[in-house]
């Protein structure tokens, strides 16, 4: 009954409207109401996780300010801020969601896990491979071309690293696979379920779907993992021991991102027009 509860306490929430006169394209901010956390926190401690953002830079910003506006309510004294991975391609912002993402929330410790299509576009810049390269441009790689505005069909390459920086390359490779705050697992993708924590291949947190998204749990160790990579039409809290936040925001329009507090968590969704 409690997780049938929560589960109608995630869909049935309204949806707060553009504001009245803000111009065509503006994105609205939602926090849906506190439910019962899927894990606890030490006293003090909110970690706020972001879906897959792929290019999406105008929900990310604004999904940025209002958990700042969140974190300054709660004042807790350790805050986390992890963006789940793929940043990158399929949306028209890709570079400039890279940059948000490094920079933060400020008086939070942020962390960006690497996602799949990450490593894809890291494998594509370091190997020059034929068939890699025309797959990456295939998978969603076309767009973080335009919006540094190469040309796709000469040498890439070279000026996409130009138009990243090297810096922020740097900082892009340097990322984790996965962050653990208490009970709570961040990673892109999830993990093989039928494996310990400190034996998780590394290419499963970025990768793997089945089986881990057929799995009932619970996990090693009694996580809650809280993970991206697999879309999903609408959110679903029923779970007991995961939750996916992947709303398919480059084609949606609805960025997602779920705070836990202590005992107690709450869906954040920047929601502005599908493209």
């Amino acid at each position: 009954m409690f997780r049938l509860l929560r589960w109608l306490q995630c869909r049935l929430t309204a949806r707060r409207p553009v504001r009245p006169g803000a111009p065509a394209g503006a994105v609205a901010v939602e926090r849906r109401e506190w439910l019962p956390a899927i894990r606890t926190l030490p006293q003090g401690t909110l970690a706020v996780a972001i879906g897959d953002v792929h290019g999406r830079a105008d929900l990310l910003a604004a999904l940025h300010g209002e958990i700042a506006a969140l974190a300054a309510t709660l004042r807790p004294r350790e805050a986390h801020l992890v963006h789940l991975g793929d940043l990158v391609d399929r949306g028209p912002g890709s570079i400039a969601a890279m940059r948000l993402a490094r920079a933060g929330v400020k008086g939070m410790a942020a962390v960006t896990l690497i996602g799949n299509h990450e490593e894809r576009m890291f494998s594509v810049l370091e190997t020059p491979d034929p068939v890699e390269m025309e797959s990456w441009l295939g998978y969603g790689g076309r767009t973080v071309l335009a919006e540094a505005g190469i040309d796709p069909d000469g040498d890439w390459r070279g000026p996409l690293r130009e138009a990243l920086g090297e810096d922020l390359l740097e900082w892009a490779r340097a990322n984790p696979r996965s962050h653990r705050v208490g009970d709570v697992l961040f990673v892109h993708a999830g993990i093989d379920p039928a494996k310990p924590l400190s034996r998780q291949d590394p290419k499963d947190l970025v990768w793997i779907r089945k089986p881990f998204t057929e799995s009932p749990g619970p996990y090693d160790e009694g996580v809650a993992v809280i993970h991206g990579h697999s879309p999903v039409k609408m959110l679903d809290l029923s779970h007991p021991h995961r939750i996916d936040l992947d709303t398919a925001a480059y084609s949606s329009g609805k960025l997602t991102a779920l705070a836990i507090f202590e005992d107690r968590m709450q869906v954040l969704q920047a929601v502005g027009p599908p493209r």
